[in-house]
């Protein structure tokens, strides 16, 4: 097996870790009537489950990131699809930090599923490595891309936030 290989295998593995997250967050928030149980012991009880399963998420994800940019031999930022797959990686981890912050379940409910639609959104564009062209290999592709990609990602997931407090 080779590095791109794993690099496309981890990515498919967080993807559907975070299938299920969502879901796992999606009954924190909406199964709280189906029995006779505390409440907020039932959040608390899903919303740990929710919060660990989109930790070992991400950490698939930095796998994945970390083989690709091994097997490519630079920052996997300078096509569509793995920049896109950056946007995904850092509004999960923007979520996990404001979540460790409020503890709010419904957040999950929103954020993660924007973060599985922009990393399926990701497979549209072509996915395979190639060397960079001369005009990108310089170190501010690292700098600026990524703080550009980080600073859209905690604005995505600020949003999700504020809609969440409008509704």
């Amino acid at each position: 097996m080779t590095m791109a290989q794993l690099s496309s295998d981890l990515l498919l593995v967080a993807f559907i870790i975070y299938v299920v997250t969502t879901i796992v967050f999606t009954i924190s928030i909406t199964g709280k009537k189906w029995s006779k149980r505390d409440e907020e012991a039932h959040a608390r009880k899903w919303g740990k489950l929710g919060f660990t399963l989109a930790l070992i998420g991400f950490l698939f994800q930095v796998g994945y990131f970390i083989t690709r940019w091994i097997a490519g031999r630079h920052a996997p930022v300078s096509n569509m699809f793995e920049a896109t797959t950056f946007f995904g990686m850092m509004m999960v981890f923007a979520f996990l930090i404001i979540y460790l912050i409020y503890k709010k379940n419904v957040l999950g409910v929103f954020t993660l599923p924007v973060a599985v639609i922009v990393i399926a959104y990701a497979s549209v564009f072509p996915s395979e490595i190639s060397p960079l062209i001369p005009a990108l290999q310089s170190y501010w592709l690292y700098i600026h891309v990524t703080t550009t990609i980080i600073g859209e990602a905690i604005l995505a997931v600020s949003f999700a936030a504020g809609l969440i407090y409008l509704i």
